[in-house]
């Protein structure tokens, strides 16, 4: 069981990556366009913390799967 919970941690933060990825260009296509002083504005007081987010999300779920596998060694250890 442990190792399906790890999997499904490590397919939730390969998912938020992608995520992140897709919010990074779609951010940058947008300031393609849209690229002015009231558009700076919008993008800070909308979008300032997504990115920042996103990425500690990221970091949450890998220390999660690194956790669930020291519990998989532990418990390896303890069969042998």
């Amino acid at each position: 069981m442990s190792t399906r919970c790890r999997n499904d941690l490590v397919g939730a933060k390969g998912r938020i990556a992608s995520s992140l990825n897709s919010w990074r260009e779609s951010i940058a296509s947008a300031q393609e366009i849209w690229n002015d002083a009231t558009a700076r504005s919008y993008y800070a007081e909308n979008f300032s913390g997504m990115e920042e987010t996103l990425t500690r999300m990221i970091a949450s779920l890998q220390e999660a799967a690194d956790v669930v596998r020291s519990f998989e060694r532990a418990v390896e250890d303890e069969e042998r």
